[in-house]
């Protein structure tokens, strides 16, 4: 009783939420100053959480007067609204994503990069798409091994959209994602991997009691070399979460790096 009452109550709020978003991405946005739409778009993401029961351990992120190239492990569609309520970011995501209902078009309402992964040719006008908000001080996000794993594993970063901080010599950021327990322990209750859909993988994390979500920022990196950059900001995540470096980590499935699978 108490796990369909906790389901309810969070599905109910979690709906007026979205309608919510959908009338200030629809209608007002247009009389917001890109500070205060950016404002707006943080603190829904954080109180998105709160309704999940997603409570957010974030660290800080390093702060610059230009931008930066943020790149995070991948589990959940979570980590989405986790990052979104640290700071403002333009994620990339697979073209496919703008389909989906309600979400896909708040993501593009927020500012997303949609890249068609089956051509190759999309990335070159992802990445000019890269250049211009970087160029004018605003952050993008990528999640660079190309698809989402239950966090017990981190794939091979994809270089491809490392191209334009190499370019514009700005920092790359990694960014550390885990879930966990209240108690501290490893939980897949959030991993949206394998076949699962999203409506199992929400009705899941609404039934949990409460899901730990620890976002934590790597020292920023530069190179001239998007692969070397790559590896680099590889090896500072798979630090992070524990793992033991290798020198041939399992491949990403293929195509360019991009958000919730």
């Amino acid at each position: 009783m108490i796990l369909i009452m906790r389901r309810s109550y969070r599905l109910c709020r979690l709906a007026i939420h979205t309608v919510w978003g959908l009338i200030q991405a629809g209608i007002l946005f247009g009389f917001y100053t890109p500070a205060v739409r950016d404002h707006i778009i943080s603190r829904w993401s954080a109180k998105l959480l709160k309704i999940l029961g997603i409570r957010a351990v974030i660290g800080a992120p390093p702060e610059f007067t230009h931008g930066a190239l943020l790149v995070a492990n991948h589990i959940s569609w979570l980590d989405v609204f986790v990052i979104l309520a640290t700071r403002r970011v333009h994620f990339v995501s697979k073209h496919e994503v703008r389909s989906w209902p309600l979400m896909g078009w708040l993501a593009e309402r927020a500012g997303t990069l949609f890249i068609q992964r089956a051509r190759k040719a999309d990335t070159a006008r992802v990445n000019q798409e890269m250049h211009a908000l970087l160029q004018n001080g605003a952050w993008v996000a990528l999640f660079p091994e190309g698809t989402s794993t239950d966090g017990r594993k981190l794939l091979r970063f994809l270089p491809s959209l490392f191209q334009p901080a190499v370019t514009e010599n700005l920092p790359v950021v990694p960014a550390c994602l885990q879930y966990q327990t209240p108690e501290g322990n490893y939980t897949d209750a959030a991993a949206y991997a394998d076949d699962i859909s999203f409506g199992k993988s929400l009705w899941r994390i609404v039934g949990e009691k409460e899901i730990v979500a620890r976002l934590t920022f790597a020292a920023p990196l530069r190179d001239t070399n998007r692969r070397a950059l790559a590896d680099a900001a590889y090896r500072e995540i798979a630090t992070c979460l524990g793992f033991a470096l290798t020198d041939n980590p399992p491949e990403s499935p293929g195509g360019p790096p991009t958000v919730a699978r």
